[in-house]
């Protein structure tokens, strides 16, 4: 069987918000709040409260985002569709280096935390490889799977957590609070770079945004859910461990909750402690492995990694390719001893890489204006400039070697971009024609087509559900996954699709060429007009020509418009109940006659070639033994449609579609097949 190359779509909201609370509740509150009391003091407390506070700007912005564009790969999906493809790479690019050095260091916080309470001579090393092995095998079989496992561990974790700081709570000492900044208050923002990366949990969420159900309503949701669960238990436990232990006591330790635990509870809270620092290092590091694979998926199916890492499994459809090559550099670096260091540079990455998105809501409002956002920020452009402001001011405060390694994979990253001809090209002039011809080869060499229907009515709903169908019988003949874009005027029809497709939609004029210069030329490989009128269609099939779109295809119910637009090099399908059918085929199957079921199996779609020595070839339709029961549908003659009439004359090399019951076509099929003797 052919892979099946698409998402399952089946994480709701509670699946959803146990990402982002997997990915924010990780092992930093059991070590962090260490270090907060050695530099500030209880004001600690007060940084993971700003801090929440301010993370609430790059939360709405990246809900506007995911709910607007539900694709996978998160932050860089967003930042390829706004911004210019160096860019975009680049967000893409930290995002996954930040995601699988973070992986790799929960796999080393995880085994040094067994060795440390459980096995004393076990190998790190060994530790690393067997957790990778488990969770990439668990993420293999689907994010909802993952997210089983996941939940399981976040509730765990969670109840310890707050049920140690509840108990704890009846402890405090106000003492232990007093004075707030023993320190001063000049490592403030310096802690909030620190903890940072505590907060940004939510982003992944939107990295598996294919998989969401809803997700115009779905992402935003799960992503404010999920900080504000962080922020209050961060606060409340932290508040606790200041509380209940004095912060110089607090500082020297480098696990601060299983000590105050340990110290409040004795034995039995240590031993709660330590399993919920097990639970956070492994609910984070499967997390963060599925989302590293994600993006890699992504900038692999945009062409800046081979276009192989952008494959899914045709039986879990989980992007498996790409996960395995981020299970191996998880386990190089988690086995490798430096994961520590190297891993620094997740904070750098990741701070770029938010801020970049933060101001891709503004690219957004500038060139999409009429993109659908089911999710609106409120104060704009103030929220997404605040969103900018408030990743990038930590920057400075980063330490040097962050500097160092971000610098370091920079570089790594520009000759990854550089080595592909087309990225090189955007940095010198090239003449034109090379500049088409290359797109040309580019085209039909990607297998992933994205897909524009101008038109939302019924037959732009046919074309999608029959484009978006991943039933057994289609998949054997789909040979990729489309990524479908609408523009439509009609309000009613926009939330129509939106409920049944979640794809981005565009409200506006589809004839408009500034609409269509808002999707963006590099966003599109095939667009279709799909409108009920056919002055529209040829209108909007001129426009995507002009924007310079090469494959253009028309649905029109006059002929007398086909020789107008296939004389313009666009396709004309004007059988308007074969229409579906008809697309499908040009997109998946050019060139290759295929079997559709059509009704359920009522009757059959089927492209016949004729031989070249056929019996019929010379003769008119209405001469041919054709059983009464199916009807010659179309005729397509060197990539021309023809329109099926009694006086057509059917030629050698004419691919044939007929519709009808199995049984008739094939004794159809037989005619044509039938050769001269």
């Amino acid at each position: 069987m052919a892979e099946q190359l698409q998402f399952k779509r089946n994480i709701g909201l509670f699946m959803a918000v146990m990402i982002g609370i997997g990915a924010m509740m990780g092992p930093g509150i059991f070590a962090l709040p260490g270090e907060l009391a050695h530099m500030l003091g209880p004001a600690g407390i007060l940084v993971y409260l700003a801090m929440g506070l301010l993370t609430l700007f790059t939360a709405l912005n990246y809900s506007e985002l995911g709910a607007a564009i539900p694709l996978a790969g998160g932050g860089y999906s967003f930042t390829s569709r706004t911004m210019p493809r160096p860019l975009a790479f680049f967000t893409g690019w930290f995002f996954w280096i930040g995601n699988t050095l973070a992986c790799a260091m929960y796999a080393v916080i995880f085994g040094l935390t067994i060795r440390t309470y459980f096995i004393p001579d076990v190998s790190i090393a060994l530790l690393a490889i067997v957790t990778t092995l488990i969770f990439t095998a668990l993420n293999f079989r689907g994010m909802s799977e993952a997210i089983k496992v996941i939940t399981v561990m976040n509730l765990i974790e969670l109840a310890v957590l707050i049920g140690i700081a509840v108990l704890g709570s009846f402890h405090i000492e106000p003492r232990n609070l007093q004075p707030l900044a023993p320190m001063g208050w000049a490592p403030f923002v310096p802690a909030m770079a620190l903890i940072y990366i505590s907060y940004v949990g939510f982003e992944l969420i939107t990295v598996a945004a294919e998989e969401i159900i809803s997700p115009g309503k779905t992402i935003p949701r799960a992503i404010l859910i999920t900080l504000a669960v962080g922020v209050v238990i961060y606060v409340f436990v932290v508040w606790v461990m200041m509380g209940t232990v004095h912060h110089t006591e607090l500082a020297q330790s480098e696990v601060p909750f299983i000590f105050t635990a340990d110290r409040l509870f004795g034995a039995w809270g240590r031993w709660a402690g330590i399993i919920a620092t097990i639970m956070a290092s492994l609910s984070a590091f499967c997390v963060t492995l599925g989302a590293s694979a994600r993006v890699l998926y992504a900038l692999g199916r945009d062409g800046h990694f081979p276009h192989f890492f952008a494959r899914l499994h045709p039986t879990y459809r989980t992007p498996h390719i790409a996960l395995f090559i981020c299970a191996v550099i998880v386990i190089l670096f988690g086995s490798s001893g430096i994961v520590k260091f190297v891993a620094s540079v997740s904070d750098f990455g990741y701070l770029m890489g938010l801020g970049i998105v933060n101001f891709a809501v503004i690219m957004l409002h500038r060139r999409m204006p009429n993109l659908r956002r089911p999710f609106k920020v409120f104060l704009y452009p103030y929220i997404p400039i605040l969103g900018v402001i408030t990743c990038w001011i930590f920057v400075p405060a980063l330490e040097l070697r962050s500097f160092v390694l971000g610098g370091i994979l920079t570089i790594i990253g520009a000759a990854i971009y550089l080595f592909r001809p087309i990225n090189r090209a955007e940095f010198k002039t090239i003449p034109l024609f090379f500049k088409k011809l290359k797109r040309t080869l580019l085209l039909k060499r990607r297998k992933s087509m994205r897909v524009l229907i101008v038109g939302g009515g019924r037959q732009g709903q046919n074309i999608a559900k029959r484009l978006s169908m991943k039933d057994e019988f289609r998949m054997m003949f789909r040979s990729t996954e489309h990524q479908i874009t609408f523009i439509e005027e009609d309000e009613k029809l926009c939330k129509e699709i939106e409920h049944q497709f979640n794809v981005p939609i565009y409200q506006g004029d589809g004839t408009k060429a500034e609409l269509l210069e808002q999707v963006g030329r590099d966003n599109i490989d095939v667009a279709i007009a799909a409108s009920e009128d056919d002055g529209r269609n040829v209108i909007v099939a001129f426009q995507a020509k002009r924007l310079g779109i090469d494959r253009v295809i028309a649905v029109i119910q006059d002929p007398d418009y086909i020789s107008l637009l296939t004389d313009n090099d666009v396709i004309a399908i004007s059988s308007p109940w074969a229409t579906a059918a008809m697309v499908e085929n040009f997109l998946d199957r050019p060139g290759v006659a295929q079997l559709f079921e059509i009704g359920a199996g009522v009757a059959s779609l089927v492209g016949v070639f004729v031989p070249e020595n056929a019996a019929v070839a010379g003769k008119l339709i209405r001469d041919i033994d054709i059983p009464q029961e199916c009807v010659v549908a179309a005729v397509i003659r060197q990539k021309t449609f023809v329109v099926p009439r009694g006086d057509t004359v059917i030629n050698a090399d004419d691919r044939v579609i007929f519709v009808g019951p199995a049984s008739a076509i094939k004794k159809a099929q037989d005619t044509i097949l039938l050769k001269n003797k």
